[in-house]
Parts: structure tokens; C-alpha cells; sequence
């Protein structure tokens, strides 16, 4: 039987809302003539994507965008159940993955839970994997042997990468108190502090801005996945910006037509998507009514368990810059 997830999603700029629009059919919203706060328009399917026989999602969207999600946390909460609902019209579902800013709302998905009966999980256990381990393949192939800094360790996916990478026995410099409690890890006061002198810096955070460039040593790479970027302004020439949460599909992957532009105006590009739109997929597949990732709770154990689990469905983490596989 083929396991069936959701995954649910909000606009992330005008454009991607009158593409909303466009696609559910909702001319004011594809002219622009309405903000997406109407209660009754604009929500529906974008695309659906398959692996093979083995599991079939559909992405869902809102046509709020991050401003408006974060302004209104409770009339987000209703459209996303209300999304939701309306995917599980179509048949059975095994798991609802939450994408962007829906996954930071409502206690990080614990308000939807409580009104789903079905696992609801944020995509933090799949960032978290594809950053820990892109960050190994740059230490790796660096060649590293100096201290990596995690930026944003404070917050679950940068808590676990930190905690895998130090179980890994990488020497790891942490900007937070709370992330260093019960790792063996150094105590910097500040991100800034705890990125100089690195020659790879990790940013775990849910939002950016919090480096500031010149804190960078000459070379540095930093490996991101806060949109927008951990920095607060360009990297300077010589530091390199990679993105840490792109994974490569393997090639019984197929979005159609529709999935294929969704995942070019959601940034993914046409050869890699986002780690999180992988989380509640393997989720359904294994059958498990336990989320990998909800709230605060983010477990080292279960991000080195989903891994596995999205390995073995042919998904690797991709280390990328824009759309192409980043060369080391």
C-alpha cells in the first residue's frame, strides 16, 4: 500500500502568492487584487509528489506570507488545519509535514497537532540530518581539524547538529549557554565570539541575521540554512555561503508538471529539494505515530534514526550554492 503524507506550505513572497492563486484558480489572488486573508480563497493542493509506489504527498498551501503568518498566529493555525482537512478528503494520511514558518508557529506544531489526530512533524529532524552531515562532507573534504562553530545552537536543529558533531568528535564552539548544557562543547558569548577563527561555521538558526560578516576568518565557508542567511549583511570575498538543507531525490522521484515549478519558486530548483518536504514522507512509510520533530523536542538519537530511514528510500543530503551542487 502506498503511504500518503501532507506537507503545508505558505506564500513566501507576492509572486508565490499569485502563483497560489494561479493554480487554485482564484483570479483575485493571481492579480493581486486580494492579500490572501480571505478566509475562503486560495487554499488548495499545488502539485503531488511520488516516490515510485512507495509513498505519494501532496504539498498544500496558504496564500499567507511570512509576515501575515507571523502577525496572526491564530488565524494561521486555522487555515493550515483547515488545509489539512481538506488534503485528508482524498484518502488516508500517515503523516503532516509542515514547511517554512508553519513550522514555527503555534509552538512549533504543537498547537496543529493538538487539532489533528494524524503525527504532525516540523522538518527539523531532516534539516538537522542534512546539515550535519553536509557539514561533515565540508570538514572532511577541508581536511579540517580546527573548531566548527554552530551559530543558533540554542534552537532544536541547531542543538542535535551540535550535539552530533561533537558525538562525532568534532571540537565544537556553541553561541548559547542552553545549547552547551550536557555537551562537550566550548561556550562563546556571542555568535560573533563563537565564530572567530573558525574555518567552517554552521548556521542552525530558524531566522537569520545573527553574524556579522567581519566576524568571519579569511576562507571560511559557513554552511546555512536560516532564510534569510545567518549573516547580517554579504560575506566578505573568500568566505563561501553553502546551503546546508538541499537533498538529492532519488530517481524514482516525480512532481509533474506542477511539482516541478513549485519547487523552482519555492528556491528548491529543478534537481534537489528542501530536507524538511522529506520529513513527513518517511514519516508515513514507516508507518510511525511518533514525530520526529515537534516543538522543542529534537532528539540526536532520532535524527541519526531518520537518516537511516530516508537513506535507505534513496535521499542524500547535497551541498549546494543556489541550484547547483556546491564543488569543495
Amino acid at each position: 500500500m502506498t503511504a500518503r503524507f501532507v506537507f503545508l506550505v505558505h506564500a513566501l513572497s507576492p509572486v508565490h502568492r499569485r502563483f497560489i492563486g494561479l493554480r487554485r484558480a482564484t483570479p483575485s489572488i493571481a492579480l493581486g487584487l486580494r492579500d490572501g486573508t480571505d478566509p475562503m480563497s486560495g487554499i488548495g493542493r499545488i502539485c503531488t509528489l511520488r516516490l515510485g509506489d512507495v509513498a505519494e504527498g501532496e504539498v498544500w498551501a496558504v496564500p499567507l506570507d511570512p509576515t501575515q503568518m507571523l502577525e496572526d498566529q491564530e488565524r494561521a493555525l486555522v487555515r493550515l488545519e483547515r488545509a489539512a482537512r481538506l488534503a485528508m478528503l482524498h484518502g488516508p494520511v500517515g503523516a503532516v509535514g509542515l514547511g517554512s514558518l508553519a513550522a514555527v508557529i503555534g509552538g512549533r506544531g504543537e498547537a496543529l497537532q493538538e487539532r489533528l489526530s494524524v503525527p504532525v512533524t516540523t522538518g527539523g529532524a531532516a534539516t538537522a540530518w542534512a546539515l550535519w552531515k553536509n557539514t561533515r562532507a565540508v570538514l572532511e573534504a577541508r581536511g579540517a581539524d580546527g573548531t566548527v562553530a554552530v551559530i543558533g545552537a540554542s534552537a532544536p536543529v541547531g542543538k542535535a547538529v551540535a550535539t552530533l558533531l561533537s558525538q562525532d568528535g568534532y571540537r565544537v564552539r556553541v553561541d548559547n549557554k542552553r545549547a552547551a548544557k550536557g555537551l562537550d562543547v566550548e561556550l562563546a558569548d556571542d555568535a560573533d565570539a563563537a565564530a572567530a577563527g573558525c574555518a567552517v561555521v554552521v548556521g542552525a538558526a530558524t531566522t537569520g541575521g545573527l553574524l556579522n560578516p567581519a566576524a568571519l576568518a579569511s576562507g571560511a565557508i559557513v554552511v546555512d540554512v536560516a532564510l534569510p542567511s545567518i549573516l547580517t549583511g554579504p560575506a566578505p570575498a573568500g568566505v563561501r555561503l553553502l546551503a546546508g538543507e538541499a537533498v538529492s531525490c532519488p530517481p524514482s522521484w516525480d512532481g509533474g508538471t506542477w511539482g516541478r515549478i513549485y519547487q523552482i519558486l519555492a528556491g528548491y530548483g529543478p534537481f534537489q529539494v528542501f530536507a524538511c518536504l522529506i520529513e513527513p514522507l518517511v514519516l508515513a512509510v514507516d508507518g510511525r505515530d511518533r514525530p520526529y520533530a515537534l516543538g522543542r523536542k529534537l532528539e540526536a538519537a532520532d535524527v541519526r534514526e531518520f537518516g537511516v530511514r530516508a537513506e535507505a528510500l534513496g535521499f542524500r543530503p547535497r551541498l549546494a550554492q543556489g541550484w547547483r551542487e556546491a564543488r569543495l
